[in-house]
């Protein structure tokens, strides 16, 4: 049983909503940043010992056919991907904290096959979950992600299945969209209000128009279905930063705004062009005063400690792979507060105190079109 419930919303931006999630015994209050759990030291964000971040976590895996082939004609392969799981949750709370599981499966473009459904849907059943979505599948066209769905349907019923259900967007057109929805809208194996979205490694400013059909569609739901929808960002990312930026905004941080209750980490791999030449990405690390995100080479005068933090920057610095759960940790104290001014219905006053949100003015712009637009209940001029 998932429940959601409204505790508040902001005076201003009316989008911003402190919400609790609660699966069967467990529950949290969101706006709350995911804490991925993998098998990595640098990657496992599950292992940071930090109480006041902790309710939250999200098990994202990637999947091709190879793989699939090796589990479907070796037992030891499931095996090995089962304790691979289990072995990445050793630091979650199990009876506390709620798991969310996803996965990806690159086909290339290509519909799964029965028997790949059926192992992809197998995979999923893990009683360590709470909650699981219908699978990524990147590069396939709106009908054929749907035919996929039926059929992963069609398996789901005649399974004894223990998570919960929920849907996937992909990062689609609007048109598909408004399409999986109406779909989404129909299928009763699948709650309502509860909704993961790819971002595909996107940032919610660069994709307004995106974040605003995600959530006028969500609005829709929750009017149609009586319970407030909870939406999870998934591979969200602050934006694309190379070696000449030393300071790019936080516009990962802004997603509150528009009507989104979580994000958490980004887990798609940047493929670059042999044409594009010398681009090389920097570490950045999160500076929560003026929400910019800052290299390596000159955080140590602009940053401040804390003794809340328990990734300390001079670990950072001595050893740069730490970044992405120093950031991670930033994340998740920085939506606590932003919780807290959100109940406090100063969330717009809080944010125009960011020094590099203010200094970009398209970005309060582009938040104040999601706003107008979400709001509306009828969509026109779009079809």
């Amino acid at each position: 049983m998932l429940k959601t419930k409204i505790i508040d919303q902001d005076s201003s931006f009316r989008l911003a909503r402190t919400i609790r999630l609660s699966v069967n015994s467990k529950d949290m209050i969101a706006p709350k940043r995911a804490l991925s759990a993998s098998r990595g030291k640098y990657s496992n964000e599950s292992s940071i010992n930090n109480h006041a971040i902790r309710g939250f976590i999200e098990v994202y895996r990637h999947l091709n056919p190879e793989k699939l082939y090796k589990m479907m004609h070796d037992n030891d392969e499931i095996n090995d991907f089962s304790y691979m799981i289990s072995s990445s949750l050793r630091d979650v709370d199990m009876e506390k904290e709620i798991i969310v599981g996803i996965l990806e499966y690159n086909s290339e473009g290509k519909k799964p096959r029965f028997e790949e459904t059926e192992l992809l849907l197998d995979l999923l059943n893990n009683p360590r979950f709470d909650i699981v979505t219908a699978p990524i599948i990147p590069k396939l066209p709106y009908e054929k992600y749907t035919q996929f769905l039926d059929e992963f349907i069609d398996i789901y019923q005649s399974t004894s299945f223990i998570p919960i259900l929920a849907p996937c967007i992909p990062h689609y057109s609007r048109v598909d969209i408004l399409r999986l929805f109406e779909y989404y809208a129909k299928k009763d194996d699948f709650i309502k209000n509860f909704i993961c979205v790819d971002f595909n490694g996107s940032n919610p400013i660069s994709q307004y128009t995106f974040v605003s059909m995600i959530v006028r569609e969500a609005k829709l739901l929750e009017r149609e279905f009586g319970e407030p929808a909870f939406l999870h960002a998934l591979n969200l990312k602050y934006g694309k930063a190379t070696k000449k930026q030393d300071v790019v905004p936080a516009k990962d941080l802004v997603i509150y705004t528009m009507g989104f209750n979580s994000f958490g980490a980004n887990h798609k791999i940047l493929r670059i062009p042999e044409y594009v030449g010398n681009y090389e990405l920097k570490t950045k690390l999160l500076n929560r005063n003026d929400y910019g995100y800052y290299s390596l080479e000159i955080v140590d005068n602009t940053i401040k400690e804390t003794k809340l933090h328990i990734i300390k920057l001079r670990n950072v610095l001595s050893d740069g792979k730490l970044a992405k759960l120093f950031n991670a940790e930033r994340h998740g104290l920085e939506s606590n507060d932003i919780r807290e001014t959100i109940n406090e219905h100063e969330y717009k006053k809080y944010l125009e105190s960011k020094k590099h949100i203010i200094e970009q003015k398209t970005i309060l712009k582009k938040i104040s079109k999601v706003q107008t637009f979400a709001m509306q209940q009828k969509l026109s001029g779009l079809l």
